[in-house]
């Protein structure tokens, strides 16, 4: 009986004496630093270019001379246009049976080509209306996974999933931006005034 309360009161002790030691060990340990967190890398990058097309005059053709459209952004980038009516922003090209004309898109290395077409017979020319010419709005979508593993037409289909996984309707392009802007770095690259009309072209060409 009496080594069983010597036992315990050498325990009690040991506890009284060990407790002080460790939570004076306690506070002295520095708290690891909490881990810094990681900065969102974005997949993809989107060069916007704004195009005035209020100084140009009327017509059924215009060029509009863009050093960004490169041949290496031609084969590797995804293009949206749109373009800016005093109402709203139509996708290109499009169908418009309202006003009665097809507007096409055509693009080469440093150059967009915009073409206006009357819908009933998609020949003859249309001359489109002013409040139809306000801007050209250009999304040079870029893909930097790095993987040059997967064919570019692949890269680009994968781009078009996520945006109609998402439920991104494409012909609207505020909601367009709004989505691309949440996956890619926006690089507003200004606004463009160069706009050329076919028919000073032709009066170009015959002045030489």
């Amino acid at each position: 009986m009496h080594l069983i309360t010597i036992i315990w009161a050498l325990i009690c002790a040991l506890i009284i004496i060990s407790y002080p030691i460790y939570i004076y060990n306690k506070s002295k340990i520095v708290p690891s630093e909490k881990p810094k967190p990681l900065h969102l890398v974005h997949q993809h990058t989107v060069d916007l270019i704004s195009v005035d097309l209020t100084t140009s005059k009327t017509g059924w053709s215009f060029t509009v001379d863009l050093p960004q459209i490169t041949q290496e952004v031609l084969r590797q980038c995804t293009i949206l246009f749109y373009l800016e009516t005093d109402e709203t922003c139509l996708k290109l090209p499009l169908n418009n049976a309202s006003k009665g004309y097809v507007a096409e898109i055509f693009k080469n290395v440093g150059k967009i080509y915009l073409t206006f077409k009357c819908l009933a017979d998609g020949v003859s020319n249309y001359h489109v209306p002013m409040e139809h010419l306000q801007k050209l709005k250009v999304l040079v979508i870029k893909n930097n996974t790095g993987n040059s593993r997967l064919k570019v037409s692949l890269k680009k289909s994968i781009l078009y999933q996520k945006i109609k996984d998402a439920g991104v309707n494409i012909n609207m392009y505020e909601d367009t931006l709004i989505y691309l802007s949440n996956m890619a770095d926006i690089d507003f690259k200004g606004y463009k005034t160069n706009v050329v009309k076919l028919s000073e072209l032709q009066e170009l060409s015959s002045a030489v």
